[in-house]
């Protein structure tokens, strides 16, 4: 993966890099969405074996399973998938509602 070289990357007025900038991964944990489910690392991932990098579809099927085992809460999600705490809260929460629907009533 290559990244835009510090020197060329946008900056605030404290000199610090701007969030967002091109080159600058939001996390060295999510991976682009490259439209595979590599299952084997979301079983990792779950597990907690190991800390695995994954794209967001994959993040969500990890953060499902790990809250389908018992004792699966935001707080396994979030130190197992390596995400922040609130992001965590908010997926499981969305996990829990189910699946979202459409003006239609369709699943979107």
């Amino acid at each position: 993966m290559t990244s835009t070289p510090a020197s060329e990357r946008a900056r605030d007025e404290h000199g610090r890099c701007l969030p967002g900038t091109p080159g600058r991964p939001r996390s060295k944990w999510l991976l682009p969405d490259d439209g595979i489910i590599d299952h084997l690392a979301v079983e990792i991932a779950a597990s907690g074996a190991r800390p695995v990098a994954l794209t967001l579809p994959e993040r969500r099927l990890a953060a499902a399973a790990i809250l389908a085992r018992r004792g699966g809460t935001p707080w396994v999600i979030c130190q197992r998938l390596r995400m922040n705490y609130a992001a965590a809260v908010a997926l499981a929460a969305e996990l829990a509602a189910g699946p979202s629907t459409t003006k239609e009533g369709t699943a979107a």
